[in-house]
C-alpha cells in the first residue's frame, strides 16, 4: 500500500519529533509570556503547558532568554517577511505604504508591553544584549539587502543606505508604537507609513 494511502497514523523521524516538540513548546511559551510577563514566567510553566519536562524545555533552548529570543525569531520571520519584499516590485511596496497609510493598522500592545519588558532584561546582561543585537542585525541586513535590488531594479537612487531606512523605519515602528500605547487618539500608527512614503518622496492618498 502506498503510503499516501495509509489511514494508519504517520511516523515521524528524530528531526520531526524534536521540531515538532521545539514548536509545541515555543506556543505554550509565547503563551505564558503573554499571561505571567517575562520576568514572572518560568520554564517550569512552559514545560507544564506544553506538556514536557523541564528537561526537554532545556534541551532545545539554553535559557529562558534563549526561548524567547527564539520566539522573537519566529515573530521575525512571519511579520518580518523577507520572502514577501523580494517577490514585490518597489513600486507595489510603495503602494502597500499608500494603503497603511490611509487605513487602520494592526497593533499588539501585548507583544510591546513584553518585547519591552525583555529588552530591559536583556540590557543588563551583557551576553543576552549582544545576542538580541545580532538577532536583529541579522533581519535588518535582509531587509536591507531585499530594498536595494528593488532600488536597483527600478533604476531610483535610494533617499539614504537602505540599512539606514530600515533602521529608521524600525525606530519609527518602535518609537510610534509606544506613544500609540499610552495615547492612541493622540498618536496615529499612520505616521510611519507617511514618514517613510515622504522619505521616498511620495505622498499618502488623501
Amino acid at each position: 500500500m502506498d503510503a499516501a494511502d495509509s489511514t494508519g497514523p504517520i511516523r515521524l523521524d528524530r528531526r520531526q519529533r524534536r521540531e515538532q516538540t521545539r514548536e509545541r513548546l515555543l506556543d505554550a511559551a509565547s503563551e505564558v509570556f503573554a499571561r505571567r510577563g517575562y520576568s514572572a514566567a518560568s520554564l517550569d510553566d512552559v514545560a507544564q503547558v506544553a506538556g514536557y519536562t523541564k528537561g526537554a524545555v532545556y534541551s532545545n533552548f539554553a535559557s529562558k532568554a534563549d526561548l524567547f529570543m527564539a520566539l522573537i525569531e519566529r515573530r521575525i520571520a512571519t511579520q518580518a517577511a523577507p520572502e514577501a519584499l523580494r517577490e514585490a516590485t518597489l513600486d507595489q511596496m510603495v503602494a502597500d505604504l499608500e494603503r497603511h497609510a490611509t487605513t487602520s493598522e494592526s497593533f499588539d500592545p501585548g507583544w510591546l508591553r513584553l518585547a519591552t519588558e525583555f529588552w530591559t532584561s536583556a540590557m543588563r546582561d551583557e551576553q543576552v544584549r549582544k545576542a538580541v543585537a545580532e538577532q536583529y542585525e541579522r533581519a535588518r541586513t535582509i531587509t536591507a539587502g531585499v530594498l536595494d535590488e528593488k532600488f536597483r531594479a527600478a533604476g531610483i537612487e535610494p533617499p539614504m543606505p537602505s540599512r539606514d531606512l530600515t533602521i529608521v523605519a524600525e525606530a519609527l515602528g518602535i518609537g510610534l508604537g509606544f506613544q500609540h500605547a499610552l495615547d492612541p487618539d493622540a498618536v496615529p500608527l499612520r505616521l510611519q507609513s507617511e514618514v517613510l512614503l515622504r522619505l521616498l518622496g511620495r505622498r499618502a492618498a488623501s
